[in-house]
């Protein structure tokens, strides 16, 4: 393929945007600004002139992107640059270079980051921990990660120790006992009309 890739080092100028393509996918645009520098012969450094490069990531990527970066902050983004032409309102030809992003980060160089790991699904709000049901299902389970009515040899408990509506207690035999109807063998009674 014949495509330019770019690594480029500068600042976020424009916090992150996310939206929803019509396919359904996430997606996420902001604008960074790079300002290369060089040393003059009398040994002093120049600011050259500052390039301005719209970027555009997708997916869990774009997610990410969202919820981790801002305006100001020092990025490393790299991608396959493009360049676009449009109409802007005044009716006159521009051109504006895009970067469609592979990998985006903040620039360790300039501070530190923090980082979270998230699952793909995480990040796009496919969560199932963030269903309500997994939520409750979760809350009931005890500290050590097992739900309430197991004890901690993984024996359930049935609430059979308690009185039941027949006045059953703890002295009545155990169920395994008792049969189970459902699986057991058992004689039907004729009984006479």
């Amino acid at each position: 393929m014949n495509e330019t890739r770019v690594t480029v080092h500068g600042n976020v100028v424009s916090d992150p945007v996310e939206r929803l393509g019509r396919s359904g996918h996430v997606f996420t645009t902001f604008r960074i600004a790079t300002t290369p520098f060089r040393r003059t012969a009398d040994g002093k450094f120049v600011d050259l002139d500052t390039s301005f490069y719209s970027v555009i990531v997708f997916n869990a990527l774009a997610a990410n992107v969202a919820a981790s970066l801002h305006k100001g902050q020092p990025v490393v983004v790299e991608g396959n640059l493009s360049i676009k032409q449009y109409l802007g309102t005044d009716g006159q030809q521009r051109t504006s270079a895009e970067i469609d992003a592979d990998h985006v980060g903040h620039d360790l160089s300039w501070g530190r980051a923090a980082f979270e790991r998230v699952s793909r699904a995480a990040a796009l709000g496919h969560d199932r921990t963030a269903d309500p049901d997994v939520r409750d299902a979760v809350a009931k389970m005890a500290g050590d990660g097992r739900p309430a009515n197991v004890d901690e040899n993984g024996v359930v408990l049935d609430g059979s120790d308690e009185v039941d509506a027949a006045g059953e207690g703890p002295d009545s035999p155990p169920a395994s006992l008792l049969g189970d109807p459902e699986t057991d063998d058992y004689d039907v009674e004729q009984v006479p009309a």
